[in-house]
């Protein structure tokens, strides 16, 4: 049996960060950002730091969504013209993310974090190159497509759906809030969906940290109920986007990749809103 001091030996940086001993120095601005929060708050702190981040841009991005919905300052971009979250469906919708995130979401974090440690990723300087970090972003956001696509088939069978699954489906016209809004049972398997294209690659910490971040963002993007055609991720190959994750809340039983609709269609479980039809004079 392991004991306590092995297991706090995880969460204690092994190496050296004092920026002055470094091999190779910081070339840059981030570099030195990176190698001082190393040098001042340790591999743990660092953790630490990017979780609050991540939560604080995803309760930011979705209080956008809120001004949207409470100001109604953008109707010709919202998909379910004639749904808007009352006070009460925020009110319950934040309550969930409460507790989702300090006693589901944090801790499936810190157990993430002496097993990525085992997997020997590094912190190591240089950091990656621009196109590096978004090709690794980019293969973390095609594998984490293609393992949410299965597991939410599988929350869609009759006993998961009604026991754990049908908790996110409260909302059949989400709003940016409800990205994370789910069965605490829910989110750790999501949670496994997001970690494993990470066990496969191995990247930088920095790219790992910062999928998780982009991760969350891109849910409440997919999740506002706004179809926002400037977003850098509309650019991409066969990204259905909010579209096409709002319609599977309004039809439940289609459309389950996280963004991509490669694997919907090639399986058939794609559909797509219909478009109205133009009057002819």
């Amino acid at each position: 049996m392991m004991k306590l001091e092995n297991i706090l030996s995880f969460f204690k940086s092994d190496k050296n960060y004092n920026i002055d001993q470094l091999d190779p120095q910081p070339t840059n601005s981030i570099e030195y950002g990176w190698s001082w929060i190393l040098q001042s708050y340790g591999e743990f702190g660092l953790f630490l730091i990017f979780y609050i981040s991540m939560a604080i841009l995803y309760a930011l991005s979705a209080i956008v969504f809120y001004l949207f919905d409470k100001y109604k300052l953008f109707p010709k971009l919202k998909l379910q013209v004639t749904k808007y979250p009352t006070s009460q469906d925020i009110k319950r919708c934040i309550n969930n993310l409460i507790l989702n995130y300090i006693f589901v979401i944090l801790p499936l974090g810190i157990i993430s974090f002496p097993f990525s440690k085992v997997l020997g990723m590094s912190y190591d300087l240089p950091l990656p190159s621009v196109w590096k970090f978004l090709f690794d972003i980019f293969l973390c956001l095609i594998g984490e497509d293609f393992f949410h696509y299965w597991m939410h088939r599988f929350f869609h069978t009759p006993w998961f759906y009604k026991n754990i699954h049908k908790e996110h489906h409260y909302y059949s016209a989400p709003f940016g809030f409800t990205a994370s809004y789910a069965h605490p049972v829910e989110v750790v398997f999501l949670g496994f969906a997001t970690f494993a294209p990470v066990l496969i690659i191995r990247p930088h910490y920095l790219t790992f940290y910062s999928w998780f971040v982009v991760r969350q963002l891109d849910a409440v993007l997919t999740h506002s109920g706004y179809d926002i055609d400037v977003f850098p991720f509309n650019f991409m190959p066969y990204y259905g986007g909010t579209s096409f994750h709002d319609y599977h809340h309004k039809e439940f039983t289609c459309n389950y990749g996280s963004r991509f609709t490669y694997l919907d269609k090639l399986l058939g479980t794609y559909k797509e809103r219909s478009k109205p039809k133009s009057k002819s004079n």
